[in-house]
């Protein structure tokens, strides 16, 4: 049953199809004007002109697209870093210290409000806000001997300035997730994680930018004026129309 959805069609990218036409576009016009005015065939500058549209409209969809993919693993890790922070805030302390012992090495066992592991005490402090200098005063007056880590999401810049005086470390939830995806202890489903989904049209709102209106404006404007000096208006009336609708939008959406 799964496996007919995952086969379905992929959603269209539409930011990586505009930035490849946009490509194909910039580079279509450099061929065919360059040619046609050197040779003053208009036919000759429309066979380089498509000629390096299709090239480097594919380079450019090869590198936009890697670029993206990259972007997309980082803004992945992000929001799995924020559903993770959310999730221990709201678990049980059960639950997130049978979590970090997971990650603490063998023999590690706890003792009422810590673990201890390899020597160290660890504390845990998962909060929606960041730790305060009250926090780290708890695990300060802790009798507990050795070394002291103290695992949260965030902690306030006070709170970092006495757990250095105090020789506490800090390991935040970058560290955390980290540690969990690489041992394989990530939770399989985070609170709320469904509260946090993004609509389609949010995510295409968020790629149009207040400043990107008044370049896909004056490009647009370029185009349509040169569909007055050329002998393929018909192209340059459509682009130019759809740039400025984009504008418009981009206009509208902030």
């Amino acid at each position: 049953m799964n496996s007919g959805n995952n086969c379905g069609v992929k959603r269209l990218n539409l930011p990586l199809v505009a930035d490849t036409l946009f490509f194909a576009v910039c580079f279509f016009l450099l061929f065919f004007t360059a040619v046609r005015f050197y040779t003053k065939n208009a036919v000759l500058g429309l066979v380089f002109g498509i000629a390096a549209a299709l090239l480097f409209g594919a380079l450019g969809y090869l590198y936009i697209s890697r670029k993206q993919n990259k972007r997309l693993l980082i803004s992945r890790d992000e929001r799995q870093k924020k559903l993770l922070a959310l999730h221990l805030s709201l678990s049980s302390d059960d639950y997130v210290f049978k979590l970090i012992k997971g990650i603490s090495g063998e023999g590690a066992i706890r003792r009422g409000k810590r673990i201890v592991a390899d020597g160290c005490n660890i504390f845990c402090e998962f909060k929606m806000q960041p730790i305060s200098e009250d926090d780290i005063a708890r695990v300060i007056k802790s009798r507990a001997e050795g070394k002291k880590i103290l695992y949260c999401n965030t902690l306030s810049p006070e709170a970092a300035s006495l757990s250095e005086n105090f020789t506490i470390e800090v390991r935040g939830i970058d560290w955390v997730y980290t540690q969990l995806k690489e041992s394989g202890l990530l939770p399989e489903k985070y609170i709320f994680e469904g509260a946090r989904k993004i609509g389609v049209f949010k995510k295409i709102r968020s790629r149009f930018s207040r400043k990107i209106t008044a370049p896909l404006f004056w490009s647009g404007l370029s185009l349509l004026a040169l569909s007055y000096f050329t002998f393929f208006p018909v192209y340059y009336v459509i682009s130019g129309g759809v740039l400025l609708v984009l504008a418009a939008v981009s206009l509208a959406f902030n």
